[in-house]
């Protein structure tokens, strides 16, 4: 017989005494709710060595379970080296004059982009009034007037020969809208009306009308002529109007030039944007100037407003003042340090960034001040935060972030939308250069299919930080552990804890970690916890969290997600589902299965059978023929053959048929934890001997029979034990576990209790052996050898039917079996 192990041995219990939370609460405010990098040490290097390397494809991948602490820890680390790195330029967008759909690209010192936006918009503004007053200026008008008045003059001279003639044959000339024509004219020399006209005689009209064709050819002249006329004083026109503007905005754009000194880039587009304006003043300045209109600053008010409308309406091409607008992308705080950007939902258009189209009348149109950045334009010269999984959602963001990396450039495109049926029209602004380090935090399955399947994966996410589920529960890790617990509640404004409630929670800490000697890194867990166990303090009226209200929350939360575990436990009670815990069976030994829905994970029984006969050395598994078990449980049932063949098969060929089973097992099961259970039903079905059912077992078992660990021990122990506490029998009952999962118990309170009592008692083995000299009170020798003498006997059956076959067997042969799981979750029809 095993010996039972000591009530200390099933859990490990914090010493209170060691926890010295008074001293930590006089410092309380010093203390934080994050747990930081507690534990992290190796992911503390693998970071260091990705920030520490700025060339290209040292990006980094954060590899770690959600609630390890991995995204505020890296934003702390990021955040404090970001403090010591320079800030980056901002980002402004001009017009490019030369092609108005590839915007300028332009980087100044940081904080300086909204202060250039203002300054063209300053000088924009005056421009625009110093246009106007000289324009409407008595000096301009002057100048105006007479060149116009010359213009009169010279298109006089050019008509007087004409008009002498056509006045000579009776006609009038008659000047309008950049045309003559002749009309016939009274007695008086006036103009000759229609009824007075139709009373000529046709000679007479013949007459007029050989006259005015011989009028012709002068009058085409003399319109050339005037035309000439016109032509050289529009030119003088403009140059005087040019001259104007000139003298007019020559002083703003020196000025806004000076100031912008210390940018070469902008004094050339300031340049540019004189010459731009002088090419456009009749779109910038009317042409003509109504004499009713009123004068001084409400005129120039009211062409202001015009180009602001104007600005607005998308009747026009494009809006006046347009160009000479700056769109700042991206500013800086100058004493802010490198940015740290997290995007929470990275889409293509939020990760490159986009184009804004206005709509109107089926036309779509944009401009260079309608251009968005997204997160890399923010984030350059810094760090950028992204969730993996987010990030592959979208593909073209994926194929984006990797196009910008490996070029090391970003450049913003409208690609369309999928389906969209308008063609729009599209501006490619100037690429930026991009010097950002990406951080991906993900899961380690998505790291390493990643890994395999994207060959730009390994070029560009070079450092891989792995944040570990666990840690050592050293002393000093302990200490720390305290001071993240009281630093929590603090910061939330929880309930203090005291000395128990904190020890209870370190301890459930271990437990999640299924290591004793461990602690969970997974402090999003623990923090729910003690959010939880406030809450039931808080309701009992206490001022402290106790150990007694960490289990309230622990029952709860088994309450709240246990429903399955209920139902399941109550079946075994209403035998529904049968579980044997009393007398001895043959052939039948009670295993013990984990469930895991995700969030909660609870054991319980199941019912393991074995049936042999004669045979030629089949042992077949019903859930593989059934389809139910795993690759893992196949393997598992198949290493019993394998602990067949070491203990019997020395002696001659195996002649037996076994068959194996869980019963009333409903859907699909794996793992390989019910083959020590498997094989001592096989065991006890050839010896011929019963196995005592008040204990069930787990444990994985080689081919030699040594008993190998498995896991979810505590759940499985707990699952029986609270299966068996709803029997009317008294017990005492039992667990066998491997001796290597010692280090694995915590188990609950209630289970070290009935342990004390004596009503429940767990056993470490090592071997096959162990196990069933446990179960049947009976020596091994003596087992071995009633399940030689049944094997005897069914080679004798074997021989007698005339189907012996007395060749050794193949080692090759693959007998048909199945698999059971530990992990994945089992329900019962």
């Amino acid at each position: 017989m095993v010996k039972a192990l000591a009530p200390g041995q099933l859990r490990w219990t914090v010493n209170d005494a060691s926890l010295d939370i008074a001293a930590l609460e006089k410092h309380k405010d010093d203390l934080t709710g994050k747990p930081g990098a507690l534990g992290q040490e190796r992911a503390l290097a693998a970071l260091e060595l990705g920030l520490g390397i700025r060339q290209r494809g040292y990006n980094i991948f954060v590899v770690g379970a959600s609630g390890t602490g991995r995204t505020s820890t890296l934003r702390t680390v990021l955040d404090e080296q970001a403090r010591t790195d320079p800030v980056p330029d901002d980002v402004i967008l001009v017009y490019n004059f030369e092609d108005r759909d590839r915007p300028h690209t332009l980087c100044v010192p940081p904080g300086e982009g909204p202060g250039i936006r203002r300054r063209y918009e300053t000088l924009v503004e005056k421009m625009i009034a110093e246009l106007e007053k000289a324009f409407e200026s008595e000096t301009f008008l002057s100048q105006r007037q007479d060149l116009e008045r010359a213009h009169d003059e010279r298109a006089d001279e050019n008509l007087q020969d004409i008009e002498a003639e056509a006045k000579a044959a009776g006609f009038l000339l008659t000047r309008a809208q950049g045309s003559l024509s002749l009309g016939v004219a009274d007695a008086a020399g006036n103009p000759m009306g229609e009824e007075e006209y139709e009373q000529l005689t046709a000679e007479q009209k013949q007459a007029y009308e050989e006259a005015a064709e011989g009028l012709q050819g002068g009058l085409e002249d003399a319109l050339r002529k005037i035309r000439v006329v016109e032509r050289e004083t529009d030119e003088e026109l403009e140059a005087l109007s040019r001259a104007t503007a000139a003298e007019a905005i020559d002083p703003l754009f020196a000025e806004a030039e000076s100031d912008l000194s210390a940018h070469p880039a902008l004094v050339d587009h300031l340049a540019r944007a004189k010459a731009d304006v002088l090419d456009r003043l009749r779109r910038l300045v009317p042409s003509d100037v109504p004499e009713q209109e009123q004068d001084g600053p409400e005129r120039a008010t009211t062409h202001q407003r015009r180009l602001i409308e104007e600005e607005l309406d998308l009747g026009h091409d494009e809006p006046a003042l347009l160009r000479y607008r700056v769109n700042v992308l991206v500013t800086r705080d100058k004493d802010g340090g490198a940015p740290v950007v997290v995007e929470t939902h990275p889409t293509a258009s939020k990760l490159i960034g986009r184009i804004v189209h206005k709509t109107r009348g089926g036309e779509a149109t944009t401009d260079h001040t309608r251009i968005k950045a997204g997160a890399l334009f923010f984030a350059n010269g810094g760090y950028l935060i992204l969730q993996a999984q987010d990030l592959f959602r979208e593909p073209t963001a994926w194929e984006g972030l990797k196009r910008a990396l490996k070029n090391h450039s970003l450049e913003l495109d409208d690609p369309g939308e999928p389906g969209r049926m308008l063609t729009m029209e599209n501006l490619r602004p100037e690429p930026l250069p991009l010097a950002v380090k990406v951080c991906l935090i993900g899961t380690p399955d998505l790291y390493y299919a990643l890994a395999r399947t994207d060959p730009d994966f390994n070029k560009l996410f070079k450092v891989k930080v792995d944040f570990d589920l666990e840690m050592d529960r050293s002393p000093e890790r302990v200490g720390n552990y305290l001071r993240f617990l009281v630093g929590l509640a603090h910061e939330e404004g929880l309930l203090p804890l005291d000395t128990s409630g904190a020890g209870r929670l370190i301890e459930h800490a271990a437990r999640v970690s299924q290591n004793r000697g461990r602690l969970t890194t997974r402090f999003g867990w623990i923090a729910d916890l003690v959010r939880e166990a406030s809450f039931f303090a808080k309701k009992a009226g206490a001022e402290r969290i106790t150990r007694a209200h960490v289990k309230t929350a622990l029952d709860a939360r088994a309450e709240r997600e246990g429903f399955l575990e209920l139902r399941m436990h109550e079946d075994i009670a209403d035998n529904r589902v049968r579980i044997d815990t009393a007398g001895e069976v043959v052939g039948q030994a009670n295993g013990l299965t984990v469930i895991d829905l995700g969030s909660y994970q609870f054991g319980t029984p199941a019912r393991i059978t074995c049936r042999v006969g004669a045979g030629k050395g089949e042992l077949v598994d019903i859930e593989r023929e059934t389809e139910l078990g795993g690759p893992i449980h196949t393997k598992g049932t198949m290493i019993l053959r394998g602990i067949l063949l070491d203990r019997f098969g020395q002696e001659g060929p195996l002649k037996l048929s076994a068959s194996v089973c869980i019963e009333q097992s409903y859907s699909d099961i794996d793992g390989d934890s019910a083959s020590l259970a498997e094989c001592c039903a096989l065991f006890s079905a050839l010896a011929d001997v019963p196995l005592a059912q008040k204990y069930a077992m787990t444990g994985s078992i080689d081919q030699r029979g040594q008993v190998q660990a498995v896991g979810g021990v505590n759940e499985k122990i707990e699952g029986f034990f609270r299966a068996t506490s709803q029997r009317d029998e008294k017990g005492p009952y039992g667990v066998l576990i491997p001796v290597s999962n010692l280090q694995d118990l915590m188990l609950d309170e209630e289970v070290v209790a009935a342990a004390d009592d004596g009503r429940f008692s767990v056993h470490a083995v090592a071997t096959l052996e162990e196990a069933l000299e446990h179960l049947t009170g009976m020596p091994w020798e003596t087992l071995r050898e009633r399940a030689a003498h049944t094997l005897e006997r069914f080679a004798d059956i074997t021989r007698e039917r005339g189907d012996g076959d007395r060749r050794a067997p193949r080692s090759g042969g693959r007998p048909q079996v199945a698999a059971k799981s530990d992990q994945e979750p089992r329900s019962q029809s």
